[in-house]
């Protein structure tokens, strides 16, 4: 072989390996581009759904407090009629449950809203203050119903209070 060969056998194989190699390193470099754009919308498909938790956490305990409220309201404009027949006439109504429509509608709403409140403690405190509430409205006697509501109303400020803790750690800013 002359060199004039050799120099062209050396050539076409530097020119071949360096082609062998370029189109590794085009893979190699394709390869972990995908991966980096797979794992970025992994990550965006991870935030879009924590931010549906989020976004339906949120919207569920702050109805789930105006439901209670409504709860504690029914109850007390209960409590205020009958105190109001007892100054007329001198003697507590009995509890009539027919002339409060709405209780089991807003009751039930409490009920549906605290199963779907994924927080624990939130989900005991809505049963504590259901079942105060209720006991304040199935008394016997209308004048038993503030004890009730007193024994009712710590469970209800401690709902609060962890409803207040929920809503603030779902509005925080995680790049904070």
């Amino acid at each position: 072989m002359n060199a004039a060969t050799v120099s062209a056998i050396a050539g076409a194989v530097g020119v071949a390996a360096g082609a062998l190699i370029s189109s590794v390193g085009v893979v190699l470099r394709e390869r972990l581009v995908d991966r980096r754009e797979r794992d970025a919308q992994q990550e965006l498909r991870k935030q879009a759904l924590k931010d549906q938790h989020d976004a339906f956490q949120r919207e569920t305990i702050l109805t789930l407090q105006d439901a209670i409220g409504q709860l504690w309201s029914l109850s007390a404009d209960a409590y205020n009629e009958a105190a109001r027949q007892q100054a007329e006439t001198g003697e507590w109504p009995q509890t009539v449950l027919t002339g409060l429509p709405d209780l089991n509608k807003v009751s039930q709403q409490v009920k549906a809203l605290g199963a779907r409140v994924f927080d624990d403690e939130l989900r005991g405190l809505t049963a504590k203050v259901m079942r105060g509430v209720w006991a304040g409205i199935e008394v016997s006697d209308w004048s038993q119903q503030p004890e009730h509501m007193a024994a009712a109303l710590e469970p209800l400020n401690q709902l609060n209070e962890r409803a207040h803790l929920l809503l603030k750690s779902l509005y925080e800013d995680p790049a904070s």
